[in-house]
């Protein structure tokens, strides 16, 4: 019996002896030591060096893939870090410039579109969205678009083509658009302290879209003739302001796609560049107008041609890991 027990002792005396723990980082390297303790934040462990073990050294959690450990006087174990991140919620803060490019490519008119209303392809937006991380890499959540352009013009109307009378007029115009919706957000880490970020997202919502347009001209209020010489002339002794304010509003459905890349400053902030692009049409409309005349009415109508709403972002990201 004595002899038996020394044999068994005798085999199994080597693999404690070689027995170890073992880290896998999440680039894919693997480091032998011993775990001398396991936290929510880091590991410690010691790495044999000329069979002697050197204390200190920590490798953090978020760099970890999964670990083995050998427990005293037990069955090896296998354990595996969460991929669900400590920091689960990432919000994003977007602002910059946007361009619409089509709006105008169906409007019947082409030298209206060419005029001051190509102003109103370009102008300032501000984005915001919030996600919930359910990995390091997905997450879902909702965002919101927030974009407004203007123009403005003081150009001479003719009034009278024969005796080439005009008048000035001036126009205003004030373009919003509100975007809302779900999305979804990718998440790459391009280095291996996870300072540089690759994002990308995707979403659909609906799209309210708002024009204001004011404009203003002097008009005259009669006109007599000369009859006493030829040709006949035409004279206007009195002119009246003449304003027209006219509201459409509309809204429809909307899908967006963005990329953006940032860098990692702070545990919890990151600031980085990127662009979106959004595509909606937009094919009926209602508002209504009012003249100083006391003429007023309501707008309520089915466009002969879909107003092409989409729009290319590119924008100052600021995100917060919380």
């Amino acid at each position: 019996m004595r002899q038996i027990l020394f044999l068994t002792f005798v085999l199994f005396l080597p693999l404690a002896l070689t027995a170890q723990d073992k880290i896998i980082t999440s680039s894919g390297d693997t480091i032998f030591c011993r775990i001398v303790s396991v936290s929510s934040n880091n590991i410690v462990y010691e790495k044999q060096v000329d069979k002697q073990y050197v204390a200190g050294e920590i490798i953090p959690i978020g760099d970890v893939a999964e670990y083995f450990r050998e427990p005293v006087a037990q069955p090896s174990t296998i354990k595996t870090i969460s991929r669900n991140p400590e920091k689960p919620w990432l919000l994003s803060l977007y602002f910059g410039g946007a361009h619409l490019p089509w709006i105008f490519d169906n409007v019947p008119d082409q030298s209206a579109a060419n005029g001051y209303f190509k102003k109103l392809e370009t102008g300032f937006t501000l984005n915001a969205s919030a996600h919930y991380l359910i990995t390091k890499n997905i997450g879902f959540g909702i965002q919101y678009s927030f974009f407004k352009s203007e123009g403005k013009s003081n150009d001479p109307m003719q009034l009278d083509s024969y005796n080439q009378v005009y008048s000035m007029m001036d126009i205003s115009e004030r373009q919003y658009i509100n975007y809302a919706g779900i999305s979804v957000i990718f998440r790459q880490f391009l280095d291996k302290s996870r300072k540089l970020t690759l994002s990308e997202t995707l979403g659909g919502g609906l799209l309210l879209y708002r024009i204001e347009s004011q404009s203003k001209s002097f008009l005259p209020t009669y006109s007599y003739y000369n009859y006493s010489s030829i040709p006949i002339y035409q004279y206007y002794t009195q002119f009246q302001d003449f304003v027209q304010n006219i509201l459409m509003t509309g809204n429809t459905l909307c899908a967006t796609g963005g990329i953006s890349i940032e860098y990692k400053i702070l545990p919890y902030f990151s600031i980085g560049v990127g662009g979106n692009f959004m595509y909606g049409n937009l094919s009926k409309v209602s508002g209504e107008y009012k003249i100083s005349t006391g003429d007023s009415g309501k707008i309520n109508e089915t466009l002969l041609s879909s107003l092409n709403l989409s729009r290319i972002d590119y924008f100052l990201v600021l995100r917060f890991n919380l």
